[in-house]
């Protein structure tokens, strides 16, 4: 409020280094705020770019993952889902039924439910499909490991069910221990990968109407 005796210049003289200090902060406050989201899009930008170049554009990952055409990526997300009714089910050597599996008896009951007659053994069940790369795996595609002694035959077979980066995946087998989950990286796997087929898409059906 205005006194009498006061004129706007008087008042500019008396309040005019507050104003010019209270700029001067607002300036700086600015120009730090302006900084941060400046830095803050060149990391977003950053990090983008470096994702794109590790795992390609979206578009690009998008039809990496595509698999085939709709009806396959359909029929491997149900088989997947089939397949994982039986988790827990005990190991039972030589059989294929849901009382008990062994590893190539059970994913020769899993396939055989959409139409695909593997071979029994998992040494034979390599041939059932075309041979893949392990940085190319989808799921639904077959995984091979040696048997308990490194660098012996082929001794066990799973199902990708899940694909990570270099290489890494997910896959659900009967084990010794039952039907489970495991990970390529536990060190007993990793030492005794071997290979990799693809059925899904092979056109083997056996009978598509299973």
């Amino acid at each position: 409020m205005l006194l009498k005796q006061q004129t706007i210049t008087n008042l500019n003289a008396g309040h005019g280094y507050e104003y010019k200090r209270t700029m001067i902060s607002y300036k700086r406050i600015t120009s730090l705020l302006a900084v941060g989201v400046i830095i803050a899009l060149a990391s977003f930008a950053s990090s983008a770019q470096q994702l794109t170049k590790q795992r390609g554009s979206v578009l690009e990952q998008i039809e990496k993952s595509t698999l085939f055409n709709d009806k396959d990526a359909a029929l491997v997300s149900d088989l997947l889902d089939y397949a994982s009714t039986f988790k827990g089910t005990r190991y039972r050597r030589g059989s294929s039924s849901p009382t008990g599996f062994d590893c190539s008896g059970f994913t020769s009951y899993v396939f055989a439910k959409f139409g695909y007659d593997l071979c029994r053994s998992s040494r034979q069940q390599i041939n059932d499909g075309q041979n893949v790369d392990k940085e190319d795996l989808k799921p639904g595609d077959l995984v091979f490991f040696n048997g308990r002694s490194r660098g012996s035959r082929i001794g066990h077979v799973g199902i990708v069910t899940e694909v990570k980066d270099n290489g890494k995946f997910e896959f659900i087998h009967a084990s010794s221990t039952g039907v489970r989950i495991s990970e390529s990286e536990e060190p007993y796997y990793k030492a005794r990968y071997v290979g990799a087929c693809r059925v899904v898409a092979e056109n083997k059906r056996a009978n598509s109407n299973k």
